[in-house]
């Protein structure tokens, strides 16, 4: 009987014994906690690398979008030459010439472009039919254009900058989401493992149980007071309780690869060792307040509504570009000409030779398709975009009371639990003393031993599907860490 309550009082102590640092210290591995898996998972996590790709993407489209307003250098040179049949008495048989220039170019935010050149050329020609031959022309030229209709304005020309910005800010904003939800997932995983630990701990103690009541069994046949037959049954349950360790090593492996493969660990022969144990202090979720942090800082939703933002600008766009082209264009320069480059440089200067342009260039496609059709679909984008972020919300708020509800059932859950464990050890107590009084059987004694085996592992469940939906509840807020406190 002592022996029995010995046994008894190890199985009542499970749910607050480090079962797992037992087998520890059975098993080498690799001990490891929640707060490490997380960290490990977030910075080795193959699905968050993506999401850093996508900001890395995203910051090369708004770097690229600036560019529209970088200063262009430009520079071409190049000569040609002539043999020409005369068709005058004196004329000429040959031509040369040759032309470089070089030139700035550059756009403002009020979509205005302004041109620098400076062009220079040579022409000659043999015989001689120019007063100046050779003759070199100089010349310094500042253009200018200004969108009235399409393209005007600050807003219009920024809109590439402003739209990759949101894209940015949005993409920079799922990579937090797919922390928070990583988290969850690592979460659930380590949680997973720690109860197939401690399930396999309670098989364990459930075939220490079955092969004490067999040694005792064999006893009473030796003495005559049961018969021979007896000694089967616990045999065959050992049997059978050997067969779920097995089943329980099977599931440590499955959830063990699980958490590696969310974690991208590197190492997948040692084994993980949880040290963490699921908090069982029951806690009271206020729903409308974790309503609130979920709709005001989850960051899918932000990156939704800068999605919302992003889609409205290229619509801005689109409608934009559909209107009819009307530009300013002005030209204003200097040059000289003369016979020799240099002094062609000093005519430009002392006595240069003007000119100017000024007007309107006006354009529009008749059917002007392309530009509704892009129009048709950044609004349909645009729509797309608001009814995608309105969809999450309500996703949102339909996770929240499942969670809380998940929460509070999972307290109810393990209150239950408790007291059907501590019924079925009440009931082992009562079978064992009945079977050593011989007013019970060993397929009695059995039968308490596997229904508080199973009270204990729903026990041990029960508090872990608390601690997942804890987990959860950090996700559905946009969570990652600090982990849920008690």
């Amino acid at each position: 009987m002592r022996r029995l309550i010995y046994i008894i009082i190890s199985l009542i102590l499970i749910p607050s014994l480090p079962a797992i640092s037992r087998a520890a210290e059975a098993t080498e591995g690799v001990k490891i906690s929640l707060a490490e898996a997380v960290k490990l998972a977030l910075n080795n996590n193959l699905g968050l690398q993506l999401q850093k790709d996508d900001v890395n993407a995203a910051q090369g489209a708004r770097e690229a979008a600036e560019g529209e307003f970088d200063v262009l250098a430009t520079g071409q040179g190049g000569a040609e030459g002539k043999e020409l049949t005369p068709l005058i008495p004196e004329g000429a048989t040959e031509e040369r010439s040759a032309q470089w220039s070089a030139g700035l170019q550059k756009k403002f935010s009020t979509g205005t472009e302004v041109s620098l050149n400076w062009q220079n050329s040579r022409f000659s020609n043999t015989p001689s039919a120019y007063l100046i031959d050779p003759a070199y022309n100089s010349a310094l030229t500042l253009g200018l254009r200004q969108p009235l209709l399409q393209g005007f304005g600050i807003a219009r020309q920024t809109a590439s900058i402003r739209a990759s910005e949101k894209n940015l800010a949005a993409a920079t904003f799922m990579v937090g989401a797919e922390a928070a939800n990583l988290a969850a997932k690592v979460k659930g995983a380590y949680w997973n493992l720690v109860y197939a630990w401690q399930d396999k701990s309670v098989k364990v103690l459930s075939l220490t149980l079955a092969q004490k009541l067999l040694a005792e069994t064999d006893a009473k046949i030796k003495a005559g007071k049961l018969a021979e037959v007896d000694i089967y049954q616990p045999q065959s349950e050992i049997a059978r309780r050997e067969e779920g360790l097995i089943s329980a090593d099977r599931a440590i492996g499955l959830y063990e690869d699980e958490l590696k493969l969310l974690m991208n660990s590197k190492d997948w022969l040692a084994p993980f060792l949880p040290t963490d144990l699921p908090a069982t202090k029951p806690i009271t979720p206020d729903l409308t307040s974790i309503l609130e942090n979920a709709l005001k800082n989850r960051p899918d939703i932000k990156a939704a509504d800068l999605s919302i933002d992003a889609a409205t600008i290229g619509e801005e766009t689109a409608r934009d570009n559909t209107r009819p082209s009307l530009a300013l264009v002005g030209l204003v320069g200097q040059g000289g000409t003369d016979d020799a480059y240099g002094d062609s440089l000093d005519d430009a200067v002392d006595n240069g030779e003007t000119q100017w342009q000024a007007g309107l260039a006006f354009s529009m496609p008749l059917q002007n398709n392309a530009a509704k059709g892009l129009y048709r679909q950044a609004s349909a984008a645009h729509s797309k975009a608001r009814n995608s972020a309105q969809l999450l919300r309500l996703e949102v708020q339909q996770g929240v009371r499942t969670t809380v509800r998940d929460v509070q059932l999972a307290i109810k859950g393990m209150e239950a639990t408790k007291k059907t464990s501590l019924a079925s050890h009440k009931r082992l107590e009562a079978e064992q003393a009945k079977f050593e009084a011989g007013r019970a059987t060993t397929l009695d004694v059995l039968a308490a031993q596997e229904a508080y085996s199973q009270a204990l592992s729903q026990e041990k469940l029960t508090e872990v599907a608390y601690a997942q939906a804890l987990a959860e509840l950090d996700r559905i807020q946009g969570l990652v860490t600090p982990l849920t406190t008690f």
